[in-house]
């Protein structure tokens, strides 16, 4: 009887031993997949800034901290790892930061597109997606896919590195940062913004 009491002691020390054994291998699997680099389902190419970074956006105070700044010049990979660069070519830019997780970006893409789509980019403006904050443990990875399905007819450019981001102040999403053709900041906005406030801001840009 004792004999049979310590053999059903030592199956359960085994069992026990299997299940925390595979306890742990299932977390340290779970660790490496999160941590594992952003690869295989991205743009591919270096990311390049040059230029002090903009102060954090500030809200509705904002205008009074950015008006009038240098823009950071940046260069990233689009959708096709082509390198793009941000440059003074003669053209207003409104840039247009998105996080592919974020619902409020979701909301925003199709009614910015349907805009492009009805009235159209007034001439001497560019508008350029910059998908930033990129996670592939999150909803809607990957971002390219994303902008596809929803037909982005505009340069769109992926901040790896969220250092773009970072140099442009954001924190929080959708983020507009609109710069006249010297690159300088006329205004940064964040939020979903309606069809109309972003045409009147567009229309600024090309008549300055």
């Amino acid at each position: 009887m004792i004999f049979r009491e310590g053999k059903q002691l030592n199956k359960n020390f085994i069992i026990a031993g299997s299940v925390v054994l595979v306890v742990g291998l299932a977390v340290a699997i779970g660790v490496s997949l999160v941590d594992e680099p952003l690869d295989g389902n991205l743009p591919e190419g270096e990311t390049t800034i040059t230029g002090q970074g903009l102060p954090e956006y500030s809200g509705e105070n904002d205008d009074n901290v950015a008006r009038g700044l240098d823009a950071p010049i940046f260069s990233g990979p689009n959708e096709n790892s082509e390198i793009v660069t941000l440059e003074k070519n003669g053209n207003a830019k409104a840039l247009l930061f998105l996080a592919h997780w974020c619902g409020y970006c979701q909301k925003e893409v199709p009614v910015m597109q349907e805009y492009i789509d009805i009235i159209g980019v007034p001439e001497g403006v560019e508008i350029i997606a910059v998908a930033t904050s990129i996670d592939r443990s999150r909803d809607n990875y990957p971002p390219h896919d994303w902008l596809e399905r929803e037909g982005w007819s505009e340069t769109q450019i992926y901040d790896l590195d969220r250092d773009i981001g970072t140099a442009y102040g954001v924190n929080s999403f959708p983020y507009w940062v609109f710069l006249d053709k010297d690159l300088k900041v006329v205004a940064r906005r964040s939020g979903n913004l309606p069809q109309d406030q972003v045409g009147q801001l567009l229309v600024a840009l090309a008549n300055q």
